[in-house]
Order: structure tokens, then C-alpha cells, then sequence
């Protein structure tokens, strides 16, 4: 016997229908909130593809590459509804509730580049993002399966987390956070991030502090966003803000070496002093000889500077 389909099922279907795009080929739509009530019904995630289909190139050669191949498409069809948010030059490709829409879905998942795939819920709770990846279909569809993994250790700490009370809920709920990575957590999940807060209130477990420390970084990392504006028309009067950030005691440590890499950056460039620039890289490589952002300053100082005696 037939499953009766709800009126629900049958308008989406249509809206798919009727709004499928032909940039990266049948089986997408354009329409993320038909796309969310699909993926709902259907038990699937979202797979949102921000792309310029007619002039990014990374974005044609994913299309071409992976996007329009059979391997692709059968796995596709099992896991995900596939939305293409697009940016054309040619503005006549989609309409101008289709653009709105894109552009409003750009500034909520903070896209700053072409192409960037993002792997959502539902509920369009985001916890993967990715780009183009080389190796065709086999390898890109390799590469989803591991992304999909983390919705996976997700969904478990978050479901432990409800049978449990305290700081052991809260480290469950800082477990399913850390699955998807601080940044998306800080901007996606804020009522957990909040929960996590509060019932951490003692800093017993220590995650008040963490997610005190990211948003303190963040509010310090637009010192020197701003700063980075400011530098060409006021190098001087920028690298004494980028001095006065990096020699404050609250500046955290790997705010203090980006805004010494930026100091460096206007020696080099602006104010050509090649010395200059480079005692200030060492310095900021100093600050934390181990970190992650040492090791890129390390790389830069040999490609840079590798002609000096």
C-alpha cells in the first residue's frame, strides 16, 4: 500500500521542482527554506554550496569535477538536499528574492570565499565546512563521509548531555562543541555555549574561561581588523595601536602575535624597513616559540628574509 503523502511532502516537492538550478546540474534547488522542510521529511542533511557560477573558477571545477558525476550524485541522493546559494556577475540567472535570500544566507554562515560548501541539520544548524577538494568524485565523496562524522560525535555528546546534570552536563555539551570546532559553536550555538557558561558559573571545569577566552579574542582581534583598514592611509599611528594591543596584560597570546605580524607587514611593505620588519616577526615568534601561529611566522621569516646575513 501507497504512503499517503502530507500536504506538507507535496508542496515542498513542488517548490524543489520548481526551483531547481542548472549550474551545478539536476537534483539542487535554490530554495533553503523548502530545503530544510525536505531535508526534515526525508531524514537528511543540508549540503549548502555558495558559489559564482559563472566567473569563480575553483567553483566551475568543482561542478565539473565532482558535482556533475554519477559517484556524486548517487551519494548525494542517500545523504544530502543539495541548495546552490549563487553569486552570477549575471544577475538575470536568479531572481531578486533568490539574491536577497543568498545574500542574507552569506552574512548568517559568515561565507568570505568561493567555492564554500557547508554541511548543515535540518534545522540548518551548521557543522561542517569545507571547498573544493582534488580528486574527483571518489575522494570528495570520501571527504563528506568524514565531515558527516562530525555531526555524528555531535548528536552523541549532545544526547548524553540530556541524561546528565551539572559539570557533567556541561562537559557533554562542550564535547558536541568542540566536534563542529570553537568558531562555528560561538556563532551558531549560542543557547548551548550559554548553557555550558552557566553551568560551569565556578569555572570548575574550566570552560567559563575558554569560552570567555574566545569571546575576548574576538573583541580584540577587531583591534587589529580595524587596524589592518587604517594601515595605508596611517601606517605610523596603526603600528602604535598594534604596539599598545600587543603590550597590554590582557591581550591574549595569540592576538598579541597577530598584531605583531601585522606590525611587520607595514615595516616590510609600507614603511620598507626590512630590519625593522624582521626583529618584529622574531618577536612576535618569542611571545610563544610552540604555537600554531609561530610556526607560520617561522615559515615567513625564512621565505622572507632568507637573503639576509
Amino acid at each position: 500500500m501507497l504512503k499517503r503523502l502530507t500536504l506538507t511532502a507535496i508542496l515542498t516537492t513542488l517548490c524543489i521542482a520548481s526551483t531547481q538550478s542548472f549550474a551545478a546540474g539536476e537534483g539542487w534547488t535554490e530554495d533553503y527554506a523548502a530545503a530544510k522542510t525536505q531535508a526534515a521529511e526525508q531524514n537528511k542533511d543540508l549540503l549548502l554550496d555558495f558559489t559564482g557560477s559563472d566567473w569563480c573558477g575553483w567553483c566551475i571545477k568543482l561542478v565539473e569535477e565532482v558535482f556533475s558525476k554519477d559517484e556524486f550524485k548517487t551519494y548525494a541522493d542517500d545523504h544530502f538536499v543539495l541548495v546552490e546559494l549563487d553569486f552570477p556577475r549575471d544577475k538575470s540567472k536568479i531572481s531578486d528574492e533568490t539574491q536577497a535570500q543568498n545574500t542574507k544566507l552569506q552574512q548568517q554562515f559568515g561565507v568570505r570565499g568561493f567555492p564554500t560548501i557547508i554541511l548543515t541539520d535540518e534545522e540548518g544548524r551548521p557543522y561542517a565546512k569545507t571547498g573544493y577538494q582534488r580528486g574527483g568524485p571518489e575522494a570528495y565523496v570520501a571527504h563528506l563521509e568524514k565531515l558527516k562524522s562530525i555531526r555524528t560525535q555531535r548528536d552523541e555528546h549532545l544526547a548524553a548531555a540530556k541524561d546528565a546534570e551539572g559539570i557533567e552536563k556541561a562537559k557533554h555539551l562542550h564535547a558536541a562543541m568542540q566536534a563542529v570546532g570553537d568558531d562555528m559553536a560561538t556563532q551558531h550555538y549560542k543557547s548551548i555555549v550559554d548553557k555550558i557558561v552557566e553551568l560551569d558559573a565556578e569555572n570548575e571545569a574550566g570552560l567559563k574561561k575558554h569560552y570567555q577566552q574566545i569571546e575576548t579574542a574576538k573583541l580584540q582581534r577587531q583591534t587589529i581588523e580595524k587596524a589592518m583598514r587604517s594601515a595605508q592611509g596611517d601606517p605610523q599611528g596603526t603600528i602604535d595601536t598594534l604596539e599598545e594591543l600587543a603590550a597590554a596584560e590582557d591581550t591574549l597570546t595569540p592576538i598579541k602575535q597577530e598584531a605583531l605580524a601585522l606590525k611587520s607587514r607595514i615595516q616590510l611593505v609600507l614603511i620598507k624597513d626590512k630590519a625593522a620588519a624582521k626583529q618584529t616577526l622574531i618577536e612576535a615568534i618569542e611571545i610563544d616559540a610552540d604555537s600554531e601561529m609561530s610556526k607560520m611566522l617561522k615559515q615567513a621569516l625564512e621565505q622572507v628574509f632568507s637573503d639576509d646575513a
